[in-house]
C-alpha cells in the first residue's frame, strides 16, 4: 500500500509540477497584470505602487526592491508601503508558487476535492489580505498624487516552443527536488510511526487544544510536517484523509494552520531581512504589520471553513 501510494504520488507530483512551470513560462500570467489595475484604482494607491502590483506578477523579490526603490525617491508614501506588499500577495500567489507548485502537488497528494478546495482558500486567504488593505487605504490614507507616474510594463509575448519548454523543465526541477523527497520520506516517516502508535500518544497530548478548533489530535503530525515544508504536510494529511482519522473540514483546518506555522518560518528566515535590507528601519513594522495581516487573514479563513463546511 504505502509503496504503491509513493509510486502513484511521485509520478503524478512531477507531472504536474512540469506541465505548470511550463505553462507559467509561456508568459499567460504576465498578462493576468489586468487584474491588478482595477485593484489599484480602487484602493487609492498611487501609479507607481500600481506599477509595483504589476511587476510582482513576474517576480515577488522584484516588485518589493521596485517599491523600496520608490520609497526611498519618494514617489510612495510611508503609509502605502505595507498595504501595496498586502495587495502584491495577489499577483504573486497568483503567478509564481500556487499554480506552478501548489495547485498539482495539492490535488495528487490530497485528492481533486480538498486539493482543489484548499488551493482556492488560499487564494480566498489573499483575497482578505487584499480586501483589508484596500478598506485601510480608502478610510485612513486616501490617494496622494505618487509624484512622478512611473512607466508602463512591457508586454510580455506568449510563446510555446522547445525553448519554453526547456525552461520550464529548468525551472521545475529546483522545486521537484525539494518536493519529491520531503513527501517520500514524509509519508515513510508518516507511516512508521502510525504503525507503532506514536501518533495515537502525540494525538492524546495535543488532543484539547486542537479541539478548540474541531480537529483531533492527530493532526499536529501534519502541521508539524507542514512547517517543514507544505509537500510534507499535503503527504501526512493525504494519510490522514485515507486513513478516514481525518474529515473535509478537518483536513482543511489542520493545512491551513500548518499554513501559518510556513509562514511564520518564512518571515523569521527570509521575509524579515529582506524587509529590514529593503526599508531599513521601517523594515521592523514592515515585518510586523504584514505578518500580522498574514495570520489575521489565516484565522478568518479557519472560521469560514468551520462556518462552511
Amino acid at each position: 500500500m504505502v509503496v504503491t501510494y509513493l509510486f502513484r504520488a511521485t509520478v503524478l507530483i512531477t507531472i504536474g509540477v512540469l506541465i505548470a512551470s511550463i505553462i507559467i513560462e509561456t508568459g499567460i500570467f504576465s498578462r493576468l497584470g489586468f487584474l491588478s489595475r482595477p485593484i489599484s484604482r480602487v484602493s487609492a494607491l498611487s501609479e507607481p505602487c500600481s506599477f509595483v502590483l504589476l511587476t510582482m506578477v513576474a517576480n515577488a523579490t522584484a516588485g518589493k526592491s521596485m517599491l523600496a526603490q520608490f520609497f526611498r525617491e519618494g514617489k510612495v508614501r510611508k503609509e502605502e508601503v505595507v498595504p501595496t506588499l498586502l495587495m502584491g500577495t495577489f499577483p504573486t500567489v497568483l503567478g509564481e508558487s500556487l499554480f506552478r507548485v501548489h495547485l498539482p502537488t495539492a490535488v495528487v497528494l490530497l485528492g481533486p476535492v480538498v486539493g482543489v478546495t484548499y488551493t482556492l482558500l488560499n487564494l480566498l486567504s489573499t483575497l482578505i489580505q487584499v480586501a483589508g488593505a484596500m478598506i485601510y487605504m480608502r478610510l485612513f490614507v486616501g490617494r496622494g498624487d505618487g509624484g512622478t507616474p512611473a512607466p508602463p510594463p512591457e508586454a510580455v509575448p506568449l510563446r510555446l516552443d522547445r525553448a519554453t519548454i526547456r525552461e520550464g523543465v529548468a525551472k521545475a526541477l529546483p522545486s521537484l527536488r525539494r518536493i519529491v523527497p520531503v513527501a517520500v520520506v514524509a509519508t515513510l516517516v508518516f507511516f512508521a510511526l502510525y504503525a507503532v502508535g506514536a501518533v495515537t500518544a502525540v494525538a492524546a497530548i495535543f488532543g484539547p487544544v486542537l479541539g478548540l478548533v474541531g480537529v483531533p489530535g492527530e493532526s499536529i503530525a501534519a502541521i508539524v510536517a507542514h512547517a517543514a515544508h507544505f509537500s510534507a504536510g499535503y503527504a501526512v494529511v493525504g494519510s490522514l484523509l485515507a486513513e478516514g482519522t481525518l474529515d473535509i473540514e478537518e483536513a482543511l483546518v489542520t493545512l491551513v494552520i500548518g499554513s501559518m506555522a510556513v509562514i511564520t518560518l518564512i518571515y523569521l528566515k527570509y521575509s524579515a531581512p529582506l524587509y529590514l535590507s529593503l526599508f531599513g528601519q521601517e523594515g521592523v513594522k514592515v515585518t510586523l504589520k504584514t505578518y500580522g495581516a498574514s495570520m489575521t487573514a489565516k484565522v478568518v479563513t479557519i472560521l469560514i471553513i468551520l462556518l462552511v463546511f
